[in-house]
């Protein structure tokens, strides 16, 4: 008997999604487990696997279409099943009856975000936006080598190719503000509208955290068997600092400034697509190789697209840095309901005083943006001190 697949529900904040791409087409075998289809909500852009051994047997959601959760998207066959088109109408004529929809597991871990040719056995590792400018300009993804993280194919990846084989880019193009660069778009614009946003600067001497961390990079690996950064233990820092400060740790709803007591800070990743922000969970339970383990795996999981909506949900605070496009100074923009965000720019060597005496340190510019409505100067200000204080002295907390 033919079964129902709708559209799985990613997450406990997801309420519909975008089919990007079907990865079989109808009369392909399924294995369960497999990747079916990709999937974009308004976070996060990831592989559903499918539900049971079968047959895709009807496609019901074109790409590009979107769907409430439940909505039916395909119908499914057992193996060597035949359906008459008299049980396919059946089926239909159904829809708007209680749901049956056979859907996935909610939030499965998909096993490779990887997407591509299947004739070969290998599948490849593109990002959406990569693979629409690839349609565009008429290049074939399979005869292109991934420069992104684990071979991913990326936007430029494309453009060389593109180049190299005499296509030529268009000079026009219209980029949807959908998914997550919609999503993206849409809260800063409610953020710039809405929040009277003040910026608070620091240049913090951040030589001892460079040295220190030099200092412990053997043992950490070791110890914790993951490669401790510099973010990690910037993320390490802010989580210490937000316990001591909790008027940062708080959203604010419908006029009620709610105050956690769990701290899970964001921390920005940018993609070909967009921004996301994963999130640490309860940070300042975690040590060192905790904070670095799980950031490693986000990281990760965002660069290869298989993020889900619980990984980016619930961010108390959140942390971007741009210190590897070597920005020294910039002003972030609030995520609400949160109260807050720190930008980091880069840690280089500058000349900074030091009692009467002119030295040279390495240091980073930390910019606290923060919602005036929530918290006023001072407290907002004793925030930055502590994390001052705290890079001045990591070994006291860190080690």
């Amino acid at each position: 008997m033919a079964v129902k697949f709708g559209m799985p529900s990613l997450g406990h904040t997801m309420e519909k999604g975008r089919i990007i791409e079907w990865l079989k087409q109808e009369g392909d075998p399924l294995a369960k487990g497999e990747p079916l289809l990709v999937v974009e909500t308004d976070k996060v852009t990831t592989e559903v696997e499918a539900p049971l051994d079968g047959v895709l047997l009807r496609v019901l959601a074109a790409a590009d279409e979107e769907r409430p959760i439940g909505a039916t998207l395909a119908l499914l066959a057992t193996p060597g099943e035949a359906v008459d088109e008299t049980e396919i109408e059946r089926l239909l004529a159904t829809e708007t009856e209680a749901p049956t929809a056979l859907r996935p597991e909610p939030v499965p871990p998909p096993i490779d975000r990887s997407r591509g040719a299947r004739s070969s056995g290998e599948r490849l590792k593109i990002s959406p936006v990569a693979r629409k400018l690839a349609a565009e300009l008429g290049v074939d993804p399979a005869t292109v080598t991934g420069t992104g993280p684990r071979g991913r194919i990326t936007k430029e990846d494309i453009l060389g190719a593109s180049s190299a084989t005499g296509s030529t880019t268009p000079s026009e193009a219209d980029i949807p503000l959908t998914g997550i660069r919609g999503r993206v778009a849409e809260r800063m614009l409610q953020s710039w509208n809405t929040i009277p946003q003040v910026t608070l600067t620091m240049e913090v001497d951040m030589s001892a955290t460079v040295d220190f961390r030099e200092s412990m990079l053997e043992e950490w690996q070791e110890r914790y068997q993951q490669r401790v950064s510099l973010n990690h233990l910037i993320t390490w820092a802010v989580a210490v600092a937000l316990t001591r400060h909790p008027r940062l740790n708080a959203t604010l709803v419908d006029g009620i400034v709610n105050l956690h007591d769990k701290i899970n800070v964001g921390v920005a990743v940018n993609l070909d697509e967009g921004l996301v922000v994963p999130v640490i969970r309860n940070a300042a339970e975690k040590d060192l190789g905790q904070i670095a383990e799980e950031s490693l795996r986000l990281t990760e999981r965002a660069r290869d697209n298989r993020l889900q909506l619980d990984d980016v949900a619930d961010a108390t605070f959140t942390i971007t840095n741009l210190g590897s496009t070597g920005i020294d100074l910039f002003t972030p923009i609030i995520s609400p309901p949160q109260v807050g965000i720190l930008g980091v720019g880069t840690i280089q060597p500058r000349p900074l005083v030091i009692g009467n005496e002119l030295a040279v340190r390495s240091t980073a510019h930390l910019c606290l943006v923060f919602d005036h409505r929530a918290l006023d100067g001072v407290p907002a200000g004793k925030f930055l001190q502590e994390l001052r204080d705290l890079f001045a002295a990591p070994g006291k907390y860190a080690s």
